[in-house]
């Protein structure tokens, strides 16, 4: 860079208007510097030259901004001489002020120690002040907490002790005046927290009580006043902060806060949870949070007696009844009422628990610095968790049941319940067996109780009893009331609600000890003592008795019911007292499948042993009616009766099927023409002829039932059991077997469970015994009514003289004795079977009478015109008896007097009359009579019999030819 360029550089700098104290000074130095350089004077001159050349030209450009800019100019000078004046002023008044000052200064080094004096003496009167004010905050502290307690804003109470009481031990604690005033509040914050232990003791079991006044328990009872004190809130919210658990159970690390408030303008027990996080808080804040857990764990059991006891009284007074007589009345539904409302009042108990702990949950495990140094270790020993309050309410209520349970007299005297109901082996007719005589005690001579051996062991069984009975919880002189009579069969009015109530805590606790005491209770007690109930009455229902003749005897059979209750039972003839007496056990059983459906297989185990034991009790009493002597031999009509064809035969005919029910209607007798009934009877009566009129003997008296009081009994057996079979079957049919469930079926809308198979399918074979023994009862008396008609009828041919003299008219003894027998069988079966029974037995009669007389005809020796007029007087007086009996002309008898009336004419009168009319009878019965004409009137020879028959047999022939043309 040459020297004219860098002399170009100040002017340049000039001109471009740099100026200031700085850029001056650097253009001088240059130019000095440029000078003083310069070798020569020429050097120097031209510099100068140049300097002024430049000076012209900046002054001319000058000239030219201050011409072009002058207003701008004047207006900067004027606010520059402003400023430079106001500099001047400012700079007088500071140089005065600092003169001041050092004027002070020196004053106040003259009066340093007044001062002093005076600033300490400030101080002084200031501190006095605050401690006056203090003082007059802690006065009203009192009054203040009396109106919070009394209005159960417990917060704004813990909190202002627990400030009052550190301030009296703290700023105040050196004065007197305030010694009796901190004793007062101090022994106010001792007592604070029996305050609210007992406050959450009444929220959590007196408030169990919704509908009953309950008395507040003993506390401060304290007047209204403001709500804050030394600026501590605004007289609304006390907040305090508390751990915000999110779930049941939670780490610390996942812990979150919130603030506890306390509405001073509500009443906080509108909101439980908050008042109990409250109440929680308070005892936080004094430091007695463990010794309210404590305190509360050790009175769960006295509060819970208490909660039971108000809960009895509450149900006898809604009962209108006083408690005390209560107990002597079996009335099981107030115990049901008593159970519900506990079950309620435990899941509020058990719930408001839970709040509790949660809140004593969350300020445990805070780790906070407002919580560190609160000094409140919880004991593994003293705190308690959501199962030990169900298990202690658990623990009461078992108690409370073995109570009304009556347990300790039920295990005393309990009868063991059979250990296998479904095994069919097994014999429970001990049980209805005469009990052998018992035994004659014996008398003790002298008894060692008063020696000191006998009473020191005494009084170690007692010291053991009462540690037993400490051991079960029952020593906390609990005395509890009943509201109706202690009774085993309690059970079954509260054990649907009792375990709904063990799901619920099975829920919670997986195992639930009440369950267990149930089940105890019910399987080694409740099922013996069933069992034994319903075997004395059946014993009583069923007894054996000693005839005169050493001949044992079903007695029960011979009872009936009175008509009182076969009107209530809406029965259309009577039962047997036995098979009532049985239905109502079964029935009891039956309301007990339902009351405790979880042991409905052991109840219908129960039933089927005892409907086993009572058939064979009717099997047994059913052969001692049809078997006589002890070489077991039968009556006849027992024998055909159980005989396969005839009862297969009689079952068949449309009288039988006439009286089986179809969908609740009888089928009609439609079913059957005329011809074809006659053609059944024909076929009954023939077979009946073919088994007893074979031979010359006379069917035994033994072989018969002679007492008409016995076939009351076959016709009282056969309606009881045919009513008893029938509701057994409507039950049979209202159970569920286990095979009807689908795979992933598990509950079905009846209201029993599934039944086991082998156990229903043994209750419907013992239906259909009960039902077969019934039938059998009725096939019986259907089957002697007609073995008597032949016990009476064939001596009425075999034995009797129809070849007498003139004056011998008379019906025949036999005959009469026929018609008083079915005239005493007819009133008795009125009485005792039904009207479509009673017609099934007698029904047809009439043709069975008129083929015994007629088939008789073969039996006869001799008869003569009076015989004959003897015989139709028989037919006649049988006639008219079975007219009488079942209100309807038997027209089959005029037939067999149609054919004792052909031996008036000759055989060969009736031959023609065959073949001009056709035949009447068969060929059979033509025969017989053709044998007794020619043995009746002797001098016709062999020949001329059996040219007779000859033309009989060819009129009969023509005429079934004719018939079939």
């Amino acid at each position: 860079m040459s020297s004219s360029e860098k002399s170009k550089t100040p002017s340049q700098n000039q001109l471009y208007g740099q100026s200031g104290k700085d850029s001056s000074s650097a253009y001088l130095m240059s130019i000095v510097q440029t000078l003083s350089s310069s070798a020569d004077f020429e050097q120097r001159e031209k510099e100068k030259t140049r300097i002024e050349k430049a000076y012209r030209e900046s002054d001319k450009r000058l000239g030219e901004l201050v011409a072009n800019n002058y207003q701008d100019v004047t207006q900067i000078l004027k606010a520059f001489n402003g400023m430079t004046k106001s500099i001047n002023e400012s700079r007088d008044k500071i140089r005065k002020i600092k003169e001041d000052l050092n004027s002070c200064k020196t004053l106040l080094h003259f009066k340093r120690d007044e001062l002093r004096k005076l600033w300490k003496d400030g101080v002084e009167h200031k501190a006095v002040l605050s401690m006056l004010e203090q003082v007059e905050q802690i006065k009203e502290v009192q009054d203040k907490m009396n109106t919070y307690i009394a209005n159960k804003h417990y917060l704004h109470a813990t909190d202002m002790i627990v400030q009052a009481v550190a301030m009296l031990e703290g700023p105040l604690y050196g004065v007197d005046a305030l010694r009796e005033l901190k004793s007062d509040l101090i022994n106010i914050k001792e007592r604070m927290h029996e305050t609210l232990i007992e406050e959450l003791s009444k929220q959590i079991y007196e408030r169990s009580l919704p509908s009953f006044s309950l008395q507040r328990g003993s506390q401060m009872r304290l007047s209204r006043k403001d709500a804050s004190v030394w600026g501590w809130s605004d007289g609304l919210d006390s907040p305090r902060r508390a751990p915000k658990l999110e779930g049941s159970e939670m780490s610390s690390s996942k812990i979150s806060y919130y603030e506890v408030k306390e509405n001073l303008n509500s009443n906080p027990q509108d909101n439980l949870e908050n008042f109990i996080a409250i109440l929680t808080e308070s005892l936080f804040a004094l430091h007695k949070l463990p010794d309210g857990v404590e305190r509360l764990k050790l009175s769960m059991k006295g509060s819970l007696n208490k909660l039971i006891n108000t809960a009895t009284q509450q149900i006898a007074e809604s009962s209108g009844q006083q408690l005390d007589s209560m107990v002597n009345h079996v009335q099981p539904k107030y115990l049901n009422e008593l159970l519900k409302l506990i079950f309620e009042q435990a899941r509020y108990v058990a719930k408001t628990h839970q709040i509790f702990l949660n809140n004593v949950f969350r300020l445990t495990t805070s780790v906070s610095a407002d919580h560190e140094s609160s000094g409140m270790p919880l004991l593994s020993h003293v705190l308690y968790d959501i199962k030990d309050v169900w298990s202690e309410i658990q623990a009461r209520l078992q108690i409370l049941l073995s109570q009304y349970l009556d347990v300790r007299n039920t295990m005393s005297s309990r009868q063991q319940a059979p250990s296998g109901f479904d095994e069919p082996s097994m014999d429970i007719s001990q049980y209805f067996s005469k009990k052998r005589p018992a035994k004659p005690k014996k008398v003790s001579l002298f008894r060692f109780d008063a020696s000191q051996h006998a009473i020191s062991v005494s009084s170690a069984r007692q010291q053991i009893q009462q540690f037993e009975h400490d051991a079960l919880g029952l020593s906390d002189n609990w005395h509890i009331v009943k509201v109706c009579k202690p009774d085993a069969f309690n059970i079954t009015a509260i054990y649907k609600p009792l375990r709904s109530f063990i799901v619920e805590v099975e829920e919670i606790m997986e195992t639930s000890a009440l369950q267990e005491f149930i089940t105890d209770f019910v399987q080694n007690a409740f099922l013996g003592q069933v069992h034994a109930k319903v075997s004395e009455n059946i014993e009583a229902a069923t007894r054996v008795e000693e005839e005169e003749d050493g001949h044992k005897c079903f007695d029960a059979l011979r009872n009936i019911i009175d008509e009182k209750t076969r009107r209530e039972l809406g029965v259309p003839r009577p039962l047997l007292q036995s098979t009532v007496t049985v239905d109502s056990s079964i029935q009891e059983l039956q309301d007990l499948m339902h009351d405790l459906p979880n042991y409905a297989d052991q109840f219908l185990n129960m039933i089927c042993n005892v409907l086993r034991d009572y058939k064979d009790k009717c099997n047994s009493a059913y052969r001692d009616i049809v078997q006589h002597g002890s070489d077991e031999k039968r009556i006849i009509s027992s024998m055909w009766a159980k005989d396969d064809d005839i009862s297969r035969f009689l079952r068949s005919l449309p009288s039988w099927r006439s009286l089986q029910p179809r969908q609740g209607k009888e089928l009609d007798h439609t079913i059957c023409s005329e011809e074809e009934m006659r053609a059944l009877n024909s076929k009954e009566a023939i077979i009946l002829i073919s088994n007893l009129s074979t031979d010359e003997s006379l069917i035994p008296q033994q072989e018969i039932i002679t007492d008409v009081t016995q076939m009351r009994t076959v016709a009282n057996v056969h309606e009881s059991l045919e009513w008893f079979a029938n509701r057994l079957d409507l039950f049979a049919d209202s159970l569920t077997p286990q095979s009807s469930l689908a795979p992933l079926q598990e509950e079905l809308p009846t209201e029993l469970p599934p039944i086991s198979d082998k156990t229903l399918q043994s209750l419907k074979q013992l239906v259909q015994e009960f039902k077969d023994l019934a039938e059998i009862c009725l096939l019986l008396l259907h089957l002697e009514v007609r073995v008597h008609c032949f016990y009476y009828l064939l001596p009425v041919a075999k034995q009797s003289n129809y070849a007498g003299p003139i004056d011998d008219l008379d019906p025949d003894s036999n005959v009469l004795k026929l018609n008083k027998d079915l005239s005493g069988m007819e009133e008795m079966m009125t009485q005792s079977l039904q009207p479509k029974k009673f017609k099934y037995i007698f029904e047809s009669l009439g043709y069975l009478v008129a083929s015994i007389l007629i088939n008789s005809v073969q039996f006869l020796n001799k008869i003569n015109e009076n015989g004959i007029k003897k015989m139709c007087r028989n037919i006649l007086a049988i006639q008219q008896n079975l007219t009488n009996i079942t209100l309807t002309r038997e027209s089959d008898l005029d037939r067999a007097r149609h054919f004792y009336e052909l031996l008036y004419m000759n055989p060969d009168e009736v031959l023609n009359a065959v073949a001009e009319k056709g035949p009447q009878f068969t060929l059979g019965e033509y025969q017989e009579l053709i044998k007794l004409y020619h043995r009746s009137f002797a001098g016709n020879p062999v020949q001329v019999q059996d040219a007779r028959m000859q033309r009989l047999h060819s009129v009969m022939e023509k005429g079934q030819n004719e018939t079939l043309a």
